[in-house]
């Protein structure tokens, strides 16, 4: 491995060629875990705190660290949490059937809800963020910022 990686580190230098293009090397799986921690969009701090907190309020744990994506995608989760800290604020019935339509469907009626709720339209990800796993970080700082509104809101439940 090239670059600063060697496979021990978490955060791997970030590589420019001669265009000045930014790369990582790696296999294309983990390049796309690892390139949003080199340009500094995800805070493992923040979203090891807002992964507690989901798994406080829901229940349901999650995977390993790099498929937080994969398991907030389909967007049951983040319904099951807006519900659970502002019930009833849901606009549709959470849709448990596993395809790309029903996820967006989700994430959709999560942002839509969670604007009903309160939460200001700047401090939302955008359906592709999470659907296409474009922003996770952008992901986790919503959640972040649920978790601070909720926590001034209903100080001592869902701390």
């Amino acid at each position: 491995m090239a670059a600063g990686w060697t496979g021990n580190s978490q955060y791997p230098e970030l590589t420019h060629n001669e265009n000045n293009s930014s790369f990582c090397y790696g296999v294309k799986a983990d390049r796309k875990f690892r390139l949003p921690w080199i340009q500094g969009k995800r805070d493992a701090d923040m979203e090891h705190e807002v992964i507690t907190w989901i798994e406080t309020i829901t229940r349901k744990f999650a995977p390993k660290e790099n498929a937080i994506g994969e398991w907030l995608k389909d967007g049951t989760i983040l319904c099951q949490i807006l519900d659970t800290v502002y019930p009833g604020s849901l606009k549709t019935k959470i849709n448990t059937k596993k395809s790309q339509f029903s996820a967006a469907e989700n994430i959709t009626n999560f942002l839509e809800s969670s604007k009903n709720a309160g939460i200001d339209e700047s401090n939302l990800f955008e359906l592709s963020d999470l659907l296409d796993e474009k922003d996770i970080g952008k992901v986790i700082k919503t959640l972040a910022y649920l978790k601070e509104n909720v926590k001034i809101m209903i100080p001592i439940q869902f701390i």
